[in-house]
């Protein structure tokens, strides 16, 4: 891009030289300073605009990223990087229409390939689909991709994942159904359908919770935590121990790949964790931080055990039940009187409402409504859950003591 005139003050182009410094030293926060202050001081100077796109693109902050490339673009620059990083800032934020016109301004100046190629391919096979023109999509998909076409399971599967979480939610249940008619017993996609079309469900089925994880649990922690920022199991446990710093047995409910094993081990005598996936439970099993781990569901197995912990410790399971009143009031029969009962959820409007993922979003005033019935609040605090969309999905944390 240096081939533009230059149009910046000298002040701005100080700040440019330092953001370009920053930028080869791997310094994220200083580069992204700099081109801000550089624009600041020239907002017209396209080197500094595109700079700060680059940067909000590395950063995961793609919407950000795709309106200062979409500066440059409009200010003249339009080149095949800029547009090639235009379009997959706009598919990673669900504007599948702009993102194919993108990647098609970028193939007029550079040949599409390898993942840009797929990833074109697909903005533009979604945008066909949003426009109501699924069997021109599909029948499109291959001539498109060309030598990276991938197979049309995947392409589905993955739409169907994305349209629903960026809004279009008859796109996806159209292609859900396709998907339904090619493998009718995939009890994974029928209830994720039923999810999308926001029909009565009062908790996830054991067996969706069972077959999806397992099928994930391998690339699940680092999905989870590198892609998406999942940190509760650390800020739960944090607020916990603002409470108490010990306890004799602690239940990891839900426990999956035991990602809070080792946040909850050194506050615990006795750990052990419950999981309806026997692969997470696995994985869970590698970390040797349990000392005991079962296959079971979570309201069979507290039935179980009253009056056996002194922390059930509960980070993203709630959100796989609807309906909370038999679930809270089985923690408090499996709970000691004083014993803690620690919870996330994602925040939702109603009691409880199945979200496009799947999960349930429950009201803060609801849970406590239940909770309170057993338990004395000790501290909630508001929180992001994970990245949903790119976008932080908001949740609380609460802590509970057993009366």
């Amino acid at each position: 891009m240096s081939e533009l005139p230059d149009t910046g003050t000298a002040d701005a182009q100080i700040w440019l030289r330092r953001a370009a410094a920053a930028d080869r030293a791997g310094d994220v926060a200083t580069a992204e300073h700099a081109f801000q202050q550089a624009l600041a001081r020239d907002a017209h100077l396209i080197d500094a605009r595109f700079g700060l796109g680059v940067t909000y693109f590395r950063s995961g902050r793609y919407g950000d990223a795709a309106t200062e490339l979409q500066a440059v673009v409009s200010a003249g620059a339009v080149d095949g990087a800029t547009c090639l990083l235009l379009g997959k800032s706009l598919y990673l934020t669900g504007r599948f229409p702009e993102s194919a016109e993108a990647f098609e301004m970028a193939s007029m100046e550079m040949p599409l390939q390898g993942d840009s190629l797929r990833c074109y391919a697909r903005a533009r096979t979604y945008a066909t689909m949003i426009a109501g023109e699924t069997e021109d999509a599909l029948a499109n998909y291959s001539a498109l991709a060309g030598s990276e076409a991938e197979p049309m399971d995947i392409v589905l599967r993955d739409g169907f994942g994305l349209l629903s979480a960026y809004g279009h939610r008859d796109t996806a249940l159209d292609l859900g159904e396709l998907l339904i008619a090619a493998k009718p017993d995939d009890a994974v996609q029928r209830y994720l359908n039923d999810a999308i079309a926001g029909r009565a469900i009062d908790r996830v089925p054991p067996a969706y919770v069972e077959a999806h994880f397992d099928a994930f649990a391998h690339g699940f922690d680092d999905k989870l935590v590198h892609i998406l920022g999942y940190r509760v199991p650390e800020r739960l446990t944090a607020l916990i121990r603002r409470h108490r710093t010990s306890f004799g047995h602690v239940l990891d409910l839900g426990c999956g790949t035991g990602l809070a094993g080792e946040h909850l081990r050194p506050v615990a005598g006795k750990l052990g964790g419950v999981d309806l996936s026997a692969g997470m439970l696995e994985r869970a099993a590698s970390r040797a931080v349990y000392d005991a781990l079962e296959h079971a569901e979570a309201l069979a197995h507290l039935a179980a055990k009253p009056g056996m912990f002194d922390l059930v410790f509960a980070a993203d399971t709630l959100i796989y039940f609807g309906r909370l009143d038999a679930l809270i009031a089985a923690v408090a029969r499996a709970t000691t009187p004083g014993g803690i009962f620690a919870v996330s959820i994602e925040n939702g409007a109603r009691d409880f409402e199945i979200l496009p993922s799947g999960r349930f979003a429950h009201a803060g005033a609801y849970v406590r409504r239940l909770a309170d019935q057993h338990f004395e609040l000790l501290e909630q605090q508001a929180t992001d859950i994970r990245l949903e969309a790119n976008v932080p999905a908001q949740g609380t944390l609460f802590v509970w003591r057993r009366r």
